[in-house]
């Protein structure tokens, strides 16, 4: 915004080709302008919480003037699409947080990730990130941080950032496990999780000792099905103290008959025929995350980081 430039990349490599004055000089009065190294360097020595008041700010914003409005997935509900990705690997280069990997020939990958969220409506084309939170090893064990470990804590970050805001938490088929669900419960948040025959047998099974789940199916203009089922009050696995999961799917089959796409989630939301479109939609939104919000970060030029630590360097 104040680069009037897309991204941090193509500031600079506009940079590179005139001399003249910028906005850098002008409202912040940077007379030269550091290089991307310099900026990572500076970057490096500040933590990743010293980040988290911009965001709480941010979000505090957009609710005070009402934009969260129209991203309600639930009455004054907001999604939180979570997934977690890598940003950095390395074979030679590691620090004490690194998460690594050994390989049978010895070789280690050492690396860092992040468990990323962010607000999201299948309705809009803008996601709104949150504060991320770090998967690395910090208390020294020899057990490595996971996603799993690493939800549960930004769960309790999010609910004790923004205590009066209701979240409905959507994820894929790593989080549709009890110990998960459970934490999403005690935070008084809703939840959306993929759930695959393969990761949950006894759930399945259950479901198909049924003749007839309830269904709503819908044919388009291509001549498609849209078909939805689903079930209410299915126990999530075969153990005694089991939650109870309310269970739909999505499926799409053609005009010969073929399915040609399958998708298929848990949630503690009551599903019915008035809602199962609304929830199979916010279940699909959750590629968001990967597209609107990794893909856009990654590849896009859009170094957040790198500019914060510019500002720090006037």
């Amino acid at each position: 915004m104040y680069f009037q430039e897309p991204s941090l990349l193509k500031f600079q490599q506009q940079m590179e080709d005139q001399q003249g004055n910028n906005n850098c000089r002008s409202l912040f009065g940077i007379e030269n302008i550091p290089q991307s190294s310099q900026l990572r360097d500076v970057l490096d020595n500040i933590p990743s919480d010293a980040m988290a008041p911009i965001f709480k700010d941010f979000f505090s914003r957009l609710r005070r003037h009402k934009h969260l409005e129209g991203y309600a997935i639930l009455p004054n509900v907001l999604m939180c699409s979570i997934d977690g990705t890598q940003y950095y690997s390395s074979k030679k280069i590691s620090c004490e947080h690194c998460l690594h990997k050994e390989h049978k020939t010895g070789e280690k990958t050492y690396s860092h990730a992040v468990l990323q969220g962010a607000i999201m409506h299948p309705d809009k084309k803008q996601v709104i990130p949150v504060m991320p939170e770090a998967i690395q090893n910090t208390d020294g064990s020899k057990k490595q941080d996971c996603e799993t470990n690493a939800a549960k804590r930004f769960i309790d970050r999010l609910k004790a950032t923004h205590p009066r805001q209701k979240f409905l938490i959507c994820g894929d088929g790593l989080m549709s496990h009890q110990p998960l669900i459970e934490k999403v419960l005690d935070n008084n948040m809703h939840y959306i999780f993929v759930c695959k025959p393969g990761d949950h047998q006894y759930l399945f099974e259950w479901l198909n000792d049924f003749p007839e789940l309830p269904c709503l199916e819908i044919k388009d203009a291509k001549g498609r099905t849209h078909q939805y089922r689903w079930k209410n009050e299915v126990p999530l696995h075969g153990q005694a103290d089991a939650v109870e999961v309310n269970y739909f799917e999505y499926k799409i089959i053609n005009e010969k008959g073929k399915v040609t796409s399958t998708n298929s989630w848990v949630t503690d939301v009551k599903i019915n025929k008035k809602n199962i479109i609304k929830m199979a939609k916010a279940g699909r939104c959750r590629w968001k995350i990967e597209n609107e919000c990794f893909n856009t970060l990654k590849n896009q030029g859009y170094c957040i980081g790198i500019i914060m630590a510019m500002v720090n360097t006037i």
